[in-house]
């Protein structure tokens, strides 16, 4: 229902969009900021740390403003990050510890098609207009919290995915068993996807969500407590090439894990975007499509950053110029 509902929302924004832009006085600024404060429960011990969280706040509606103007088609303001400064929200929600240089999985666009219905998937992708949440493979969005753990996050994902894809429950799997026992990556300190799935590969298996839990959105990963309790592993993985290869992989054979710049995400609130830059930072998973073809098309993609952000967990990212980097590094999964 949820995903019925973000592509509902997707559809009545690609035809109008009407954005709400703040007037940058300083009384509007101080009345928007109490809302804020209110809307999201956020305190402050002392005085000098509120004065300090509103210069925050202003800058960010101020560089909110100006991402407005660069994407008409978006809306960016007041969300649940607008009193976190740009460094603050790099070292906490992004992928410091993303290697440019890491080895890539193989090119290879698709794995060999499978019969989804033999596999009891009902649904049959719409050429225009399709999402893989409307398959039942799409787990809800999840909330990486105060740690930069996105690389863990889409990977286990893209694993969720093609779990059910391949004849599996949906099932919840296990991000903080890759954040806290795959040693060649950071954790809460970023990592690479790539990595991740040979951890799974080695592990061999990852855990289900119920079993070992996301505990560390404080920011500190924990001690690696795997028992081999599998649900399932890795056997392969494959890089998908361009956003022609994310196509023909999200309208055949399923959802496509992404690694993208996303430093101008932190205070979007709904739309399709159109201007974005190409130094990457940040692992999600893309999910689908909406308008594929035609006039304002975009990609469909699921953050880890609670639904509170975006359109219920969601962005819209338009399709054509590569932006944010989106077809150069993703990856598919074999289980």
């Amino acid at each position: 229902m949820m995903m019925k509902l973000a592509l509902l929302v997707v559809f009545l924004v690609v035809a109008t969009y009407a954005k709400t832009v703040i007037k940058l006085d300083q009384a509007s600024l101080r009345q928007s900021f109490l809302e804020f404060q209110r809307k999201f429960n956020r305190t402050y011990e002392t005085q000098e740390e509120a004065n300090k969280r509103f210069a925050i706040f202003t800058e960010n509606m101020n560089t909110a403003q100006h991402l407005n103007e660069l994407n008409p088609r978006a809306s960016f303001g007041v969300n649940l990050f607008a009193d976190i400064s740009k460094e603050e929200f790099r070292k906490t929600h992004l992928n410091n510890g993303y290697d440019k240089n890491h080895k890539r999985a193989p090119a290879k666009t698709v794995f060999p098609k499978r019969n989804l219905t033999a596999v009891g998937i009902k649904v049959t992708p719409n050429p225009t207009n399709f999402d893989w949440g409307s398959a039942g493979v799409i787990t809800p969005v999840y909330d990486q919290g105060q740690c930069g753990s996105c690389w863990a996050f889409s990977a286990t994902e893209t694993i969720e995915s093609y779990y059910a894809l391949a004849g599996g429950a949906l099932t919840g799997l296990s991000m903080e068993q890759i954040v806290d026992c795959d040693t060649t990556d950071g954790g809460c300190n970023g990592g690479n996807t790539n990595t991740a799935y040979d951890y799974v590969e080695s592990a061999p298996g990852i855990d289900s969500y119920q079993s070992y839990p996301y505990t560390a959105g404080g920011g500190q990963s924990g001690q690696c407590s795997y028992q081999s309790s599998t649900v399932t592993t890795v056997t392969n993985y494959n890089s998908v090439n361009g956003e022609d290869g994310l196509y023909q992989q999200s309208s055949t054979a399923g959802p496509v894990s992404v690694c993208v710049d996303a430093s101008s995400w932190q205070s979007y609130s709904g739309g399709v975007l159109t201007s974005c830059g190409s130094d990457i930072d940040h692992c999600v998973q893309l999910t689908g499509y909406t308008s594929y073809g035609q006039s304002g098309a975009a990609w469909n993609v699921r953050n880890s950053w609670s639904t509170s952000w975006g359109t219920n967990g969601y962005i819209y990212i338009a399709i054509g110029q590569d932006l944010c980097a989106i077809g150069d590094d993703a990856t598919i999964v074999q289980t």
